[in-house]
Protein backbone atom coordinates (compact mmCIF):
# COMPACT_ATOMS: atom_id res chain seq x y z
CA UNK A 1 0.00 0.00 0.00
CA UNK A 2 2.66 2.33 0.93
CA UNK A 3 4.55 1.70 -2.34
CA UNK A 4 1.57 2.82 -4.23
CA UNK A 5 1.24 5.79 -2.29
CA UNK A 6 4.60 6.69 -2.92
CA UNK A 7 4.31 6.15 -6.27
CA UNK A 8 1.23 7.96 -7.05
CA UNK A 9 2.81 11.10 -4.92
CA UNK A 10 6.07 10.89 -7.55
CA UNK A 11 3.33 11.07 -10.40
CA UNK A 12 1.47 14.05 -8.94
CA UNK A 13 4.62 16.07 -7.99
CA UNK A 14 6.46 15.09 -11.82
CA UNK A 15 3.05 16.71 -13.11
CA UNK A 16 3.03 19.82 -10.97
CA UNK A 17 6.67 20.60 -12.04
CA UNK A 18 6.04 19.77 -15.69
CA UNK A 19 2.95 22.87 -15.25
CA UNK A 20 5.12 24.95 -13.24
CA UNK A 21 8.23 24.70 -15.49
CA UNK A 22 7.10 24.40 -19.21
CA UNK A 23 7.05 28.08 -20.01
CA UNK A 24 10.20 28.68 -18.38
CA UNK A 25 11.29 25.59 -20.67
CA UNK A 26 9.38 26.32 -24.20
CA UNK A 27 11.11 29.93 -23.43
CA UNK A 28 14.52 28.83 -22.64
CA UNK A 29 14.19 26.05 -26.22
CA UNK A 30 12.94 29.09 -28.25
CA UNK A 31 15.93 28.98 -30.45
CA UNK A 32 17.03 25.66 -32.12
CA UNK A 33 20.45 25.57 -31.10
CA UNK A 34 18.90 26.05 -26.76
CA UNK A 35 16.72 22.73 -28.14
CA UNK A 36 19.63 20.96 -29.21
CA UNK A 37 21.44 21.97 -26.25
CA UNK A 38 18.48 20.92 -23.84
CA UNK A 39 18.14 17.44 -25.48
CA UNK A 40 21.88 16.68 -25.28
CA UNK A 41 22.32 17.48 -21.64
CA UNK A 42 22.88 14.27 -19.75
CA UNK A 43 23.48 12.36 -22.55
CA UNK A 44 27.05 13.62 -23.91
CA UNK A 45 29.67 15.65 -21.81
CA UNK A 46 30.38 19.00 -22.83
CA UNK A 47 33.10 18.56 -24.95
CA UNK A 48 31.17 16.42 -27.50
CA UNK A 49 28.54 18.93 -27.14
CA UNK A 50 30.47 21.84 -27.97
CA UNK A 51 32.03 20.48 -31.08
CA UNK A 52 28.04 19.26 -32.81
CA UNK A 53 26.92 22.64 -31.51
CA UNK A 54 29.71 25.23 -32.46
CA UNK A 55 29.54 26.68 -28.93
CA UNK A 56 32.67 27.04 -26.78
CA UNK A 57 32.37 24.93 -23.94
CA UNK A 58 32.41 28.01 -21.10
CA UNK A 59 29.25 29.44 -23.14
CA UNK A 60 27.47 25.82 -22.26
CA UNK A 61 28.75 26.15 -18.50
CA UNK A 62 27.13 29.48 -18.29
CA UNK A 63 23.79 28.68 -20.23
CA UNK A 64 23.49 25.20 -17.80
CA UNK A 65 24.48 27.44 -14.85
CA UNK A 66 21.61 29.89 -15.75
CA UNK A 67 19.11 26.88 -16.38
CA UNK A 68 20.28 25.24 -13.00
CA UNK A 69 19.32 28.74 -11.22
CA UNK A 70 15.51 28.50 -13.45
CA UNK A 71 15.19 24.91 -11.91
CA UNK A 72 15.36 23.09 -15.30
CA UNK A 73 18.64 21.41 -14.43
CA UNK A 74 19.88 19.83 -11.30
CA UNK A 75 24.27 19.53 -10.78
CA UNK A 76 25.36 15.98 -10.38
CA UNK A 77 28.79 16.19 -9.17
CA UNK A 78 30.33 17.89 -12.42
CA UNK A 79 27.86 17.41 -14.76
CA UNK A 80 24.29 18.23 -15.29
CA UNK A 81 20.58 16.55 -15.49
CA UNK A 82 17.30 17.60 -16.86
CA UNK A 83 14.81 17.94 -13.71
CA UNK A 84 11.91 16.88 -16.12
CA UNK A 85 13.00 13.50 -18.21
Amino acid sequence: MKDEQFKRMEELLETIAKVSLAPMIKAELSKPKMAELYSMTGKLVITEISKKLGLATGKISQIWQRWEMLGILKKEGKSYRKVLG
